[in-house]
């Protein structure tokens, strides 16, 4: 079994789910793929995955959020970390799995790393976490949102907490509208957008009242980690 844990929900792309999940195929190494589909959406039918590729069918449609947490909650304590993704995401470097855990193992093997994806690198806009972040906050994604604003809080918590690391080597492009000029601006998009003035209220709540408890139950979990993990930083950071 790996040690890592990709998260891909998926809603009306069936194209998009396709690719990501052959280039996930053929640069994974360790790491295995759980596409996340909903009972009322038959897009996903049919369709014969590659090897390392798992399916799971949500018996309702729910936010990102919300959908995402469920799934991660239930399967956190069998991996060592778990890395969200979106269907407009394609794996570029081979290896890409060893390079991010290996990075999280020069972390301490507890942190949020995140991989080049040609859009963003000022926050983890596609994080990889070390399951006992999640387990130790109840949460892979803030709860507080519904699809958005999610890595402005990991990259809060890591800053704060000093476990955020970016991954230049691993490159995952994200294939968003905005950026890469084929892509539609389609229905889910739309959709997905409408959540875009709640979570940015929701998120800034969080940071006014709940922030400050999140970041200080990170820092006690490294700290619990002990001085091999405040050894691998120092030398990390140079």
């Amino acid at each position: 079994m790996s040690d890592l844990l990709v998260l891909l929900p998926v809603r009306h792309r069936r194209e998009n789910a396709i690719q990501c999940a052959a280039s996930f195929a053929a640069t994974a190494r360790d790491a295995e793929l759980l596409i996340i589909s909903d009972a009322d959406d038959p897009s996903y039918d049919g369709i014969d995955w590659p090897q390392g590729v798992r399916t799971r069918v949500m018996d309702e449609w729910m936010p990102y959020v919300p959908k995402i947490n469920k799934v991660a909650l239930e399967v956190a304590a069998g991996y060592k970390a778990l890395f969200a993704i979106g269907d407009d995401c394609v794996f570029q470097t081979p290896s890409w799995d060893r390079i991010m855990m290996g990075a999280l193992e020069d972390m301490g093997g507890t942190g949020i790393v995140y991989p080049e994806n040609h859009r963003r690198r000022d926050v983890p806009e596609q994080w990889m976490t070390s399951t006992d972040i999640t387990l130790a906050l109840g949460w892979f994604a803030n709860p507080v949102l519904k699809h958005y604003w999610t890595d402005n809080t990991w990259a809060e918590i890591g800053r704060r907490a000093g476990c955020l690391k970016f991954c230049p080597d691993a490159v995952i492009e994200h294939r968003h509208y905005s950026v890469h000029k084929p892509t539609e601006y389609d229905a889910i998009y739309q959709q997905c957008e409408q959540f875009g003035p709640h979570d940015e209220r929701a998120f800034q709540a969080w940071r006014a009242s709940q922030m400050h408890a999140d970041v200080t139950t990170v820092k006690k979990l490294l700290d619990a980690k002990g001085a091999g993990y405040k050894l691998t930083m120092k030398r990390d950071r140079g």
